[in-house]
Order: C-alpha cells, then structure tokens, then sequence
C-alpha cells in the first residue's frame, strides 16, 4: 500500500510540474486559434484569421526572414568553427582537452545579458554598428560551446583505427577527413548545426543589444506586446515555438543517429 501511494504521489507530482511547464504554451496555442479577438474564457470557436494576418503582415515576414537568415548563418559558422576546434583537439594532451572544455563550459553558465551589453559596448567601440550581422555574431559566440560539445563527444568516440588503416594504404589527410571522418561523424555534425539554429531562432538579449533596426522575430513580438495585448501575437508565438521546437528535435534525432 505504501509503495502504491509512493507512486501515485510521484505522478502526481510529475504531471503538476509538466503542467506548470506547458500550461503557459498551451494557452498561447489554443488562443491563436481563437475565432474572436478576445483573450478570455469561454472559448467560442476555431479560425485561423490570425494566422492568415500575421502572415500577410510585411512587417512579420521582414522579421521571419531575418531570424530565418541569423538562424542559418549562426548554424553555419558554428557548425564550420566548432569542428574544426573540436578537430584541432583530437591529438592535444588530455590536460589541454580538459582545460578547452572547461573553457567551453564556463560561458554557458553566465547570464546572457553580459555577452548582449559587453558586445553591445565592443560594437560601439570599434564602430560595427548594430544590425543583423551583428546579432548573428552575437549567437555564434552563445551557439558554439554547445557546438563543440557535442562534436568532441562524437569525435571521442570515434574508431581512429579507420584513419590509420585509411593512411597505410596511401589516403592523405584530406582524403582521409573527406571520406571517412566526415560520413562518420556528419550526424553529429548536422545535429550540433541544427542546435545551433534552434539557439538563434528565439534568442532575445543579444538581438535586443545589437539589432538596432533590423528586428528579428522575438524582437518584434517583444515590441507588440508593449503596445497592447493582440491575438495575434498569440500566433506568431506558436509560428515561433513550432520552429524552434522543430529544430530541436531534429538535432536530436540527427544526434541520435550518430550515437
């Protein structure tokens, strides 16, 4: 009896905590789909008028485009410099593989406000000027420890052996990378790549710092709902949570593979 009131107190615990999680994206999801510009209860009906709104609003797609373009380009050159640290480190002593990962680790667990108002200051300072290339540098910086940890991870377990077989019989080191570290490990490589945009598509504080005019998406549901509470800010929330949901679980299905 006692084991059996354990187990229904902890699913009861669980579901409480799931549904504190996902309550909130629950009720952004079902009110865009909301028939009247009402957001309150009762629920009359299901339209899809905010949608058809915001996706023939020039302003919303300017910004789907930029945040398309930044989580793109993020996911580029972060997947391009991740590996090729990660790569640089195969043969490093263990004292300065431990010492880079230690480095990589520590930055994820600063605020990202720091690195928004320090590049903000550094883009001032050297005159970059705030813009979309801007931003996208600001998220490689925040993407690529996340890159290079799950490409070290895949590298480590990597069979070394195929690549001294592959030289013996002549392979040089590019052909060698070319045909059989890259197939191997390109799993891991898609899927870091795939983080990484997942990362830039709903990123807010380094966008805010350093956009200047060329809001991305979070940037604009961020300034519409200081000018009023809108249903359809309801939809190009759940537009924005789809995407990034979708990215993620296609890193970790990519991720997966690999392993």
């Amino acid at each position: 009896m006692a084991t059996r009131s354990t187990r229904a107190l902890a699913r009861a615990y669980l579901i409480a905590v799931l549904a504190f999680l996902f309550a909130p994206l629950v009720v952004v999801v079902l009110f865009s789909f909301h028939s009247v510009p009402r957001m309150s209860l009762p629920f009359e009906g299901f339209s899809l008028r905010w949608y058809d709104e915001v996706l023939h609003d020039p302003v919303v797609i300017d910004a789907m485009m930029r945040s398309a373009t930044a989580a793109v380009l993020t996911g580029l050159l972060s997947g391009i410099l991740g590996l090729s640290i990660a790569l640089a480190l195969v043969g490093a002593r263990q004292r300065v593989r431990a010492a880079t990962m230690v480095a990589a680790l520590i930055p994820l667990t600063f605020p990202s406000l720091l690195y928004a108002i320090g590049l903000a200051i550094c883009y001032h300072y050297f005159d970059v000027g705030y813009s979309l290339k801007a931003t996208i540098g600001g998220h490689v910086i925040i993407a690529l420890p996340f890159v290079f940890i799950v490409l070290s991870a895949s590298l480590d377990r990597f069979r070394f052996s195929l690549l001294e077989a592959a030289f013996d019989l002549g392979a040089s080191p590019w052909l060698a990378f070319r045909k059989i570290t890259l197939p191997l490990i390109l799993p891991a490589v898609i899927g870091a790549t795939v983080l990484a945009m997942a990362l830039s598509t709903d990123e807010f504080v380094v966008a805010f710092f350093t956009a200047g005019q060329e809001k991305t998406l979070p940037l604009l549901l961020y300034a519409r709902i200081n000018q009023g509470l809108d249903p359809s800010l309801n939809a190009i929330g759940t537009i924005l949570l789809v995407a990034t949901t979708g990215l993620a679980w296609l890193s970790a299905v990519r991720t997966a593979k690999e392993s």
